[in-house]
């Protein structure tokens, strides 16, 4: 088991040069920016993104020191589409800090969100790689195809869990999969090799996404850093509900879908909805669903010698499932 110690020292000092290279790939034409810039590398986060494609660059033996600013690019996508996603949702906090569209203004947080986008892709043009080049335009593409399903899908009673899927494959799951097959892109991995690292990044990402999903009913906010019962105030259709909605009756997903449509859903509302979570026991089913998936995901990273980065990964998995 990796010592506390060490979890302590690697971590940080890993975030630490992700931050400083942000610092230098995020230019500062105008102050607005240079406000913006500050907000980006100060406003936390766990950089799970870009220490994923650290963590598989050091699996494979990558020399050089590309993989920091491929990472880095990978995380400024990820602050791209936050800053879009808050305006979307109309969010005032964010980790606890007001975003950029409560301080600044929607529009400003659209336009800062654009140019993440263009310092991140100059940067990464400069690496001269267009096997990286195609990744990253993909993943991109994927953000707004997710981006404008959800919008379309989030809180319609139709919802399905494939369309789920759909939604956190390019949400969230995409750029954990670019993560992992830049790593062996740079390791000159063999192309027909690639698409397992990919597929490994793909598969965390979406248990990722679905762990993030039941913070929201199963875990109090002050433990999970946000608030409670938020997505189901805001008649989200997310996995612990489609996932509920799939055990029940006929008669029993109307009354569901009747409570997500009223325009605001009281107190009351929120006892039935944990009533129904209990009774259907969907925490527990989720956490067997995510489990098995973690065990493959525990499995593809055994092929790796014993270190600290695997163990680290494996105890970051551990978290998780």
């Amino acid at each position: 088991m990796l010592s506390k110690s060490k979890v302590n020292i690697l971590i940080p000092s890993i975030i630490k040069k992700f931050d400083k290279n942000l610092e230098g790939i995020i230019k500062e034409d105008i102050i607005i920016l240079k406000k913006i810039k500050k907000y980006v590398v100060s406003s936390g986060g766990k950089r799970i993104r870009p220490f994923s494609h650290y963590l598989f660059c050091k699996f494979l033996n990558v020399k050089g020191v590309s993989w920091l600013d491929v990472g880095s690019v990978a995380e400024l996508i990820h602050a791209a589409s936050l800053l879009h996603d808050d305006v979307v949702d109309n969010a005032s906090v964010r980790r606890g800090k007001p975003t950029v569209g409560a301080v600044f203004g929607n529009k400003t947080a659209i336009l800062a969100g654009d140019y993440l986008l263009a310092c991140g892709i100059q940067r990464l043009n400069s690496l001269a790689n267009p096997k990286l080049m195609d990744l990253f335009s993909q993943v991109l593409r994927d953000l707004s195809v997710s981006e404008l399903l959800q919008m379309e899908w989030e809180k319609n009673p139709k919802m399905t869990l494939k369309i789920y899927d759909s939604i956190i494959y390019g949400k969230t799951a995409s750029l954990f999969g670019v993560c992992t097959e830049s790593a062996a892109i740079l390791a000159n991995v063999k192309p027909k090799e690639c698409s397992a690292y990919r597929e490994f990044g793909v598969r965390l990402g979406k248990l990722f996404q679905k762990k993030d999903d039941c913070l929201d009913y199963f875990v109090s906010e002050k433990h999970s850093g946000k608030e409670f019962l938020k997505d189901f105030t805001n008649g989200l259709y997310t996995y612990p509900v489609l996932v509920l909605k799939s055990k029940m009756n006929t008669s029993q997903k109307k009354e569901l879908d009747v409570l997500f449509a009223k325009e605001v859903r009281d107190e009351e509302d929120q006892k039935t909805i944990v009533h129904w979570m209990q009774e259907f026991n969907i925490e527990a089913v989720i956490a067997g669903e995510l489990k098995k998936e973690k065990v493959f995901l525990v499995n593809f990273l055994n092929q790796f010698p014993n270190s600290t980065e695997r163990e680290l990964f494996l105890d970051q998995l551990e978290r998780l499932a």
